[in-house]
């Protein structure tokens, strides 16, 4: 996988728009409970955590 510096890679752009997309079709439908106030996707180790602000 390549590294570019000053710019967003294509795969995590891509997973936090499908984050964002799930959480709306959460939010239309009302069928599932959605995220717990903010969610922090690190880019550099890989990782998402869920906070309660």
């Amino acid at each position: 996988m390549c590294r570019y510096g000053a710019s967003e890679l294509h795969v995590i752009a891509s997973l936090i728009g499908g984050i964002a997309a799930q959480e709306v079709i959460k939010l239309i439908t009302h069928q599932y409970i959605s995220l717990d106030n903010t969610l922090i996707f690190d880019g550099h180790t890989q990782r998402a955590q869920t906070y309660r602000l």
